[in-house]
């Protein structure tokens, strides 16, 4: 029994050397690893991690890309008013038979023919046109031959039923910018939510390095442990039970460590390709802790900022404001086509192509035309059935907005309360993890003075690991719920993106 008792004294012995040992290298490394880490850091700050996302956040780009897209609608819709030339040049040679002599057995016609057409908002469409008609026949009758017939008319159109005055044109276009306005309220809601997601993975990596830094603390006590019992059973002052127990105990730590080591860097690839930083070897350091100095959030501020910045709001009003406008195009549906339709046109007419086009002007050869068009379905069902839906989507979108007001409080309320109540939480976390570590501290002075026991500071230390570990979890927990509550009053973004896409 004696002799046992000595071969585990010389292995504690061996084990304390090597501890040791191996303690003094692992310190060399650590400071070795530390000057390459602080060559190779992003240093960041959450405005700078933000703002960083803003540029590079691949969902970020991709929601600008929508808008962008979205923004190309309008040059669409403007394209009605886009002015449209036309040009045609054509040749025929007529060689069919003929049921009069007098027309000759050939004839040879060339058009030169070119015009302008434009829209405009008043609803009037202006063309100018300028013909031009060469003919050559071998009929012995022919006045001319060959014959120039040159022509310079300009046609007007005006809308005074349907599309009165070009309403609907300008109905449409402005029903276009609704759109445009509603996808960009969506991509902003997709950044503000990306830009929420990033935040969130700064503090979970901040969290995931205070859990590193508890458990390196926690095998700094678990090798005190050991070091103090192998000195004591060398004096006979503990069993080697003991000294096994706080062996076991610093490698479980060490073990712990090495996970929370592993979990750090899978926080950071996150946060990683959040940011799309490219270089894999680079560590990320968040330069701000998360303190309790977050000031508590004022229920009656915190809605007027909901109402005034939420996209999903934004986009309830934008949709009716284009159904009040869908409305007033369907009523105009009720009336009839009214077309009024105006031509002035002068030609001349030569042997020769410059003298065809010389009496335009210098011959008195108007060709006028005015007339009014009328249509009108007697039943007129599609335009009445249109009305009816139109007015039943606004009404829809009335009640839509006034339900979305009720769930918007009620979400602001209760994030409110929520942030109220993890700020509690993780004070009184807090002040649980110091009560915890000053009876630690004290248990492990009347350790080293006999009156306290292995099992009782490896116990106590487990309740420090996991008050530590609880209050940093309540910490991030407050965080989050913080970020989130900006999201949902829609002021995230404000704070980090002053400009426009």
């Amino acid at each position: 029994m004696m002799n046992k008792a000595k071969s585990i004294i010389v292995s504690v012995c061996i084990l304390s050397l090597l501890v040791y040992a191996k303690g003094s290298w692992a310190q060399g490394c650590r400071k070795c690893q530390a000057r390459h880490k602080a060559a190779n850091a992003l240093t960041l700050t959450l405005a700078q991690a933000s703002r960083l996302a803003l540029i590079n956040n691949f969902e970020i780009q991709l929601a600008k890309y929508d808008t962008w897209i979205a923004r190309t609608q309008d040059e669409q819709a403007q394209s009605i008013y886009d002015t449209i030339i036309e040009a045609e040049v054509s040749y025929r040679k007529n060689k069919a038979a003929q049921t009069s002599t007098l027309a000759g057995s050939k004839t040879l016609d060339n058009n030169y023919n070119i015009g302008l057409e434009k829209k405009f908002p008043t609803g009037t469409t202006v063309g100018v046109d300028f013909t031009n008609n060469r003919n050559w026949s071998d009929s012995s009758f022919a006045t001319l031959n060959p014959s120039h017939d040159s022509a310079l008319g300009i046609t007007l159109e005006q809308s005074l039923g349907k599309n009165f005055f070009g309403l609907q044109d300008r109905g449409n276009i402005k029903i276009t910018q609704k759109d445009m306005a509603h996808a960009q309220f969506i991509s902003f809601e997709k950044i503000e939510a990306a830009l929420a997601a990033v935040q969130t993975a700064y503090w979970d990596l901040v969290l995931q390095r205070e859990l590193l830094k508890i458990e390196q603390r926690m095998v700094t006590h678990a090798k005190e442990l050991l070091n103090i019992n192998i000195e004591k059973i060398q004096d006979g002052l503990v069993e080697p039970p003991d000294v096994i127990a706080a062996e076991s105990n610093y490698k479980k730590r060490i073990n712990q460590k090495l996970l929370a080591q592993n979990q750090l860097q899978l926080k950071e690839n996150v946060l990683r390709l959040m940011l799309n930083i490219e270089d894999r070897d680079m560590d990320i350091v968040p330069q701000e802790a998360m303190d309790m100095k977050l000031l508590t959030p004022v229920l009656e501020q915190t809605l007027q900022k909901a109402f005034d910045n939420r996209q999903d709001y934004k986009k309830a009003l934008n949709k009716i404001e284009s159904n009040d406008i869908a409305l007033s195009i369907k009523k105009n549906n009720l009336w009839p086509e009214i077309n009024l339709e105006a031509s002035l046109t002068r030609n001349g007419i030569d042997d020769h192509f410059n003298q065809a086009i010389s009496k335009i002007s210098e011959e008195d050869n108007p060709n006028i035309y005015t007339g009014i068009d009328f249509s009108m379905p007697l039943e007129n069902r599609k335009a009445r059935s249109q009305l009816k839906a139109a007015e039943l989507q606004k009404a829809r979108s009335l009640v839509a907005l006034k339900f979305l007001e009720r769930q918007i409080t009620i979400e602001i309320i209760d994030q409110v309360k929520s942030c109220a109540v993890l700020k509690q939480v993780a004070a009184n976390a807090v002040n649980v993890a110091e009560l915890e570590t000053d009876k630690l501290a004290a248990e492990e002075k009347r350790f080293k003075y006999g009156r306290s026991n292995t099992d009782t500071l490896i116990r106590f230390q487990d309740d420090m690991t996991q008050a530590l570990g609880d209050a940093a979890q309540a910490k991030f927990n407050y965080y989050a719920a913080r970020i989130e509550l900006e999201r949902r009053q829609g002021s995230l973004l404000k704070k980090y993106w002053q400009g426009a896409l």
